[in-house]
């Protein structure tokens, strides 16, 4: 990558607004996950009522609440329990714990197991792939914002070297994170992925 290049347009940071007041934060996070206050509080095992103080404002929610109610960390999380419970299924199928799926002649037809242990490796092959582009993608979007405040009329308009480093090792990742995307949904569906520049 150059330096004289033009800058990075600014990406959407995820970073909180320092305007935003914690419980406005809170309470956004809550709008975005359609979550009511009682059901981040299971979520979070906490009890209903710090919740609710904390989303009027009194007191201070830690940081881990922010970053455990944030809509792309749970979306990342769940994919990695349902990736998880596949492999139990997978597991347990194949060692005959659970046996016949239904989907053969009979409900014990062994064709089902395999069709259902097959079904279950694509779908965490798809999982896995949504899991790593979206990685890849925020860590680009972290890389160019860690890499703006170099540009002029702000910066001196020369990043360090460390930086252009990361963008460009981030920049790698994404590429081959889409093009693993693509792959799959070519063996899975007989059909490329449309390109594109985000998750």
């Amino acid at each position: 990558m150059s330096v004289d290049r033009e800058a990075p347009p600014q990406a959407r940071s995820f970073a909180p607004d320092p305007e935003q007041t914690d419980a406005r934060r809170l309470r956004s996070l809550l709008r975005m996950g359609g979550l009511s206050q009682r059901a981040a509080a299971r979520l979070l095992n906490i009890e209903e009522r710090t919740m609710r103080h904390w989303c009027a404002g009194q007191g201070r929610p830690p940081e881990s609440v922010f970053r455990a109610l944030s809509p792309r960390l749970t979306r990342t999380e769940n994919l990695r329990r349902m990736i998880e419970r596949n492999e139990e299924f997978i597991a347990a199928l194949q060692d005959g714990r659970i046996s016949g799926m239904g989907y053969g002649p009979d409900l014990s037809d062994p064709r089902s197991v395999a069709q259902e242990i097959e079904r279950l490796r694509r779908e965490n092959d798809e999982h896995r792939a949504i899991v790593r582009l979206e990685e890849a993608f925020h860590r680009r979007q972290e890389a160019y914002l860690e890499l703006n405040p170099h540009w002029l009329p702000h910066g001196n308009g020369l990043p360090p070297g460390d930086s252009i480093s990361e963008v460009e090792a981030a920049e790698a990742e994404f590429r081959a994170a889409q093009a693993e995307v693509a792959r799959i949904t070519e063996k899975h569906y007989g059909r490329r992925a449309a390109p594109s520049d985000n998750s």
